[in-house]
């Protein structure tokens, strides 16, 4: 891949913010795996800010799942910040698109995953 992947993590009170971009497959997507760990540290909620990222394939897919999988069984809320285009195709093919909560801005997703009214995310 051209574009190096980037994962930058920010802990904002209670939600870990994994700002993630680049490009990232069978041998990068390792990387965004090992930013998130809903039991490590004191964040009890994860927004992913998925904005940056230019490529994303079934290895990127894989991590996501893993991700909601292992954030459900802590009851920690996982929620998806601005997927850009690539990761939103991705979703729906795959027909995954709904075993998301998603939110247009990362403040939404922030509010959101504390539970806080407003402009929270959508299923799908």
């Amino acid at each position: 891949m051209s574009q190096d992947p980037e994962v930058l993590t920010t802990v904002t009170g209670e939600v870990r913010v994994v700002r993630v971009g680049g490009e990232f497959d069978f041998d990068t997507a390792e990387r965004l795996a090992r930013a998130f760990d809903p039991v490590e540290g004191r964040a009890t909620a994860t927004v992913l800010d998925l904005s940056q990222v230019r490529f994303a394939d079934s290895a990127f897919l894989h991590v996501l799942l893993q991700a909601r999988a292992r954030h459900r069984e802590v009851g920690a809320p996982l929620v998806l910040a601005q997927p850009a285009a690539c990761v939103v195709r991705l979703l729906q093919v795959t027909g995954t698109a709904g075993s998301f909560a998603v939110a247009g801005t990362v403040t939404a997703a922030v509010s959101a995953a504390r539970g806080t009214p407003g402009d929270g995310p959508t299923e799908g």
